[in-house]
């Protein structure tokens, strides 16, 4: 414990420990919030994650900070969690991290904005599933369902051929409204609503859906585990979250070419998600992609029958 206590006598890592704290963030964006040498704040980092107050995790040629071990014991997680908010800074970084955020946030949108169009003539890596898709959308005749991230709304709209009604969540306004011209193109615009958000900060205040879907939304966000918990909100007793997305992949291509954050993800990872998202886990698989050495992640959750306790609220995972 006194090496704990030497580790944290130094206020360059108490800012970082708390931006950490705030969101998983990079050595650029730390510096970047932080207005920091980069040298310094690699510096910093190595005694942080040797007395587990930071762990790391790689994605491709990124290396991603987060709250080490050291937080998973409750009453050291809140002392020093009340101590970091007391820092002369704190007020100041706090809102310099969500720069940061809104910084990739709109990074993603103007990627999106700009491929508005073209998006479904591009080979996107998990993409190219029409057949999959069909068969997956035939399964809800009748329902109420919702597509966050719906993109040029290539699911939505096969979801429109069975369901009672689709809503369309996407960021971009422009993708909104190319589904909505194909979908009136179709005779079905009637069947579809439009909701204009980002995922991130979407936020159900009731039990409205049979179905939500997740479709290769996932490896956009920065939080994708408060994605899956937010959207499992919105579902009914008893309805079902099927998520559609990479399995993990180092393929570093992906983000600059469709702005990709994650590079896939694990298994065990978004089986983890939907337990926290008090989800039973009924299937989860890999199916063979469409790009060469790229496998897509399927996977279904169904919401317990009896209410989530504390609707519209989650515990954060640091």
């Amino acid at each position: 414990m006194l090496e704990i206590f030497k580790v944290l006598a130094d206020e360059a890592r108490l800012r970082i420990l708390r931006s950490v704290n705030q969101a998983e963030l990079s050595v650029a964006e730390l510096v970047e919030a932080l207005q920091l040498p980069q040298s310094t704040v690699s510096r910093h980092l190595k005694p942080l994650k040797q007395v587990a107050l930071l762990n790391s995790r790689r994605e491709g040629t990124s290396v991603y900070y987060f709250c080490g071990n050291l937080f998973n014991d409750e009453d050291f997680k809140s002392l020093l969690q009340n101590r970091l908010k007391e820092l002369p800074d704190a007020q100041a970084d706090s809102v310099a991290v969500d720069k940061v955020l809104d910084k990739r946030r709109r990074k993603r949108l103007a990627f999106f904005d700009q491929v508005a169009g073209k998006y479904d003539s591009l080979a996107e890596p998990g993409g190219g599933w029409d057949a999959l898709g069909t068969v997956l959308a035939s399964g809800f005749m009748n329902a109420e369902v919702a597509d966050l991230g719906c993109g040029e709304g290539t699911l939505s709209l096969m979801l429109s051929r069975f369901a009672k009604r689709v809503t369309c969540v996407d960021q971009s306004q422009k993708m909104l409204d190319l589904v909505a011209e194909k979908a009136n193109a179709m005779g079905c615009g009637d069947l579809l609503e439009f909701i204009q958000a980002d995922v991130e900060k979407l936020s159900f205040d009731q039990e409205q859906f049979d179905a939500i879907f997740l479709s290769q939304s996932l490896h956009h966000v920065s939080a994708p585990r408060e994605v899956v918990i937010r959207a499992s909100h919105g579902l009914k007793p008893g309805g079902k979250l099927l998520i559609l997305d990479l399995l993990k992949h180092d393929h570093e291509w992906t983000r600059e070419q469709w702005a990709d954050q994650w590079l896939g993800f694990e298994i065990n990872e978004v089986q983890e998600w939907m337990s926290d998202a008090q989800l039973d886990v009924v299937c989860v698989d890999s199916l063979e992609g469409f790009v060469p050495d790229l496998s897509v992640l399927m996977a279904v959750g169904v919401k317990h029958n009896s209410s989530m306790e504390n609707d519209g609220e989650y515990e954060k995972k640091d």
